[in-house]
């Protein structure tokens, strides 16, 4: 078997936890969403399969159905590189929050090679105008967006999209939006191209410099208020996602009012999602603190 290159292990988090080695992470990463998801489906009320979209995978879970009409809304964006992973599996979002009375969202959405990026950004941006809609018609003040790794790039894309902010704060949406949390993320797509991960993803030249979000041309004069930015990292992922996370955090700093940079200690790309089951974890209690601002926390 090849070594692989440093550039391909920098981009691959599963190489960098000091857990278990790569294959044994991602084996025992697989098994615990599914097995949170299968219980948390058979314990928590919930509407699965939500339609935003016309495709299959266009649609989204709502847990916690059985809540206040107007409990707070915590929405969750998965990763997997953008060609991998589902909603279907991304359950560790969902019991803390819901014991806080707080709905959960799952967001799943088409994959690389089926779709290009460009759709998948476009179907994320869908996905949440729907579900800002549905949060706006329950009468729920507070939001929270978070997306991990992939999921954190595709979060981040509604901050650069004008467009789209204008016709949220033209339907009175906009101000319901409190903090999007980019976990794990990267934002620049070019050294991916270079990858394994970078073959289902087929990306042009026009799709890099459209969706690197970390390079693009901010016009002057650009202000995001109201909103909250939490970018967020361990230490134990990969030093090119810990220096992505850093650099996009600087990189928004001039166009969010409010921006925070968080890196974790002892906390790799895979924990950083699984220890939100875990009401005492620093991410857990961020997300809390937005949504419940006023409650105690169990």
């Amino acid at each position: 078997m090849m070594a692989m290159s440093e550039h391909e292990r920098l981009y691959t988090p599963s190489e960098w936890s000091k857990r278990y080695k790569s294959e044994e992470l991602l084996e025992r990463f697989f098994t615990f969403c599914a097995e949170v998801t299968d219980k948390t489906r058979r314990t928590v009320k919930c509407k699965l399969n939500v339609a935003y979209g016309p495709t299959k995978r266009a649609k989204y879970d709502i847990y916690g159905t059985d809540l206040p009409k107007d409990a707070p809304i915590f929405v969750f964006i998965h990763g997997g590189y953008w060609q991998e992973f589902s909603k279907d599996v991304a359950g560790f979002s969902v019991p803390l929050f819901v014991k806080n009375k707080i709905k959960v969202i799952t967001v799943g959405y088409d994959l690389c090679p089926n779709v290009r990026i460009g759709d998948i950004v476009a179907e994320i941006k869908a996905a949440v105008t729907q579900i800002l809609k549905y949060a706006a018609d329950s009468e729920s003040k507070y939001v929270c967006i978070a997306g991990h790794s992939a999921g954190a790039h595709l979060a981040a894309c509604l901050l650069h999209d004008d467009d789209w902010i204008n016709r949220m704060k033209q339907q009175g949406y906009f101000a319901l939006l409190k903090e999007i949390i980019l976990i794990s993320g990267l934002y620049n797509l070019k050294p991916v191209v270079d990858t394994s991960h970078g073959t289902a993803l087929k990306l042009t030249e026009e799709e890099i410099k459209a969706f690197s979000v970390s390079t693009l041309d901010e016009t002057k004069g650009r202000r995001i208020s109201g909103l909250k930015v939490v970018v967020i990292v361990g230490d134990c992922d990969s030093p090119t996602f810990v220096d992505e996370s850093r650099k996009y955090a600087q990189k928004i700093i001039p166009i969010v009012d409010n921006v925070e940079y968080i890196l974790l200690e002892d906390i790799d790309h895979f924990n950083i999602v699984e220890e939100l089951l875990n009401s005492d974890y620093d991410l857990a209690k961020l997300i809390l603190k937005c949504l419940q601002p006023d409650a105690n926390i169990h």
